[in-house]
């Protein structure tokens, strides 16, 4: 089930990236994507300003996919609801 926090983040991940939705591919790198390291950073300071998740500087990286990035996002999002 797709909460409101994944939610979020697959559109943000996807208006970084400029893409549609659909194109961004769980299995696609964030590189390959198009997200460098400004858009990274961007996304770990949002997750921090809209949840209070702390997101350690190079826990994002380029190598992750959409998939495990929102894994990851979705787990440290969740954490700091609680």
């Amino acid at each position: 089930m797709e909460t409101t926090v994944n939610t979020r983040v697959i559109q943000l991940l996807a208006d970084k990236a400029e893409l549609p939705v659909d194109e961004l591919g769980l299995d696609r790198t964030l590189e390959e994507i198009g997200l460098d390291s400004l858009h990274l950073m961007e996304i770990a300071l949002w997750a921090q300003r809209e949840y209070g998740a702390v997101v350690p500087e190079g826990d994002l990286h380029h190598e992750l996919t959409v998939g495990e990035a929102l894994a990851y996002l979705d787990e440290k999002t969740a954490a700091a609801v609680r």
